[in-house]
């Protein structure tokens, strides 16, 4: 009688389990693929890999525009960093690096970082226009709805964060304009600088997925 009331109740906890891990995982996000390539009327983005790493690229960072879009000091971008930083984001599981091609060009001319936390449905984003001929031409505006569309209506994430210093006013400015995006913190002294040991502040930004689908309708 024992033995048979144990293995019931055995039996009951490994159901038990598989419907507690079951509903986890129905309520998760999608994971993003690997290798990922979306377009748009002008532009393709796509996984970048070491491959894409080159001379063309080494200025981006070299301007306090380029830096400020960064959130790091003004420096030049030698090919050999390049090429390690496009590999910490082939090699993680949860981030990815997407390339902005504009058509018919083999070089990017910017990149999206993305920090994805599907389990909370949520995901950083980051964005750089490196090449200083593309700036202030809507790239950013026509590629963001991409990666927006892909990562609210196809995978299901529920809000995007982004993280950006007070003088980053144009990418504020960008970012807040259109009023789905809503500032949500300010944080003190956040942030430290490595060469010089100065604290800066960090705003902290969210846009909710039903935000942005309502923003598209106006």
């Amino acid at each position: 009688m024992d033995a048979g009331r144990k293995e019931a109740q055995a039996f009951f906890l490994i159901l038990l389990t598989a419907s507690v891990i079951a509903g986890l995982l129905r309520s998760m996000a999608g994971l993003l693929p690997r290798s990922l390539a979306l377009g748009t009327k002008n532009f393709i983005l796509r996984t970048l890999t070491g491959a894409d790493s080159g001379v063309a690229l080494s200025s981006w960072a070299d301007d306090e525009l380029a830096a400020e879009m960064l959130n790091t000091r003004r420096r030049e971008w030698p090919v050999a960093q390049q090429a390690a930083y496009f590999a910490k984001f082939e090699a993680s599981p949860d981030r990815h690096l997407l390339g902005i091609f504009p058509r018919a060009q083999a070089h990017p001319i910017g990149f999206f970082s993305l920090h994805y936390q599907p389990q909370f449905g949520t995901f950083v984003i980051t964005h750089m226009i490196g090449a200083v001929g593309w700036r202030g031409k809507d790239v950013t505006t026509e590629t963001a709805e991409a990666i927006y569309e892909f990562m609210f209506d196809k995978l299901g994430y529920a809000k995007a964060k982004a993280n950006v210093r007070p003088q980053n006013r144009p990418v504020l400015w960008l970012m807040l304009a259109g009023g789905a995006w809503r500032k949500e913190a300010r944080l003190i002294a956040h942030l430290r600088d490595a060469a010089t040991g100065k604290r800066a502040d960090l705003h902290v930004l969210g846009l909710l997925a039903e935000d942005w689908r309502r923003a598209r309708k106006t």
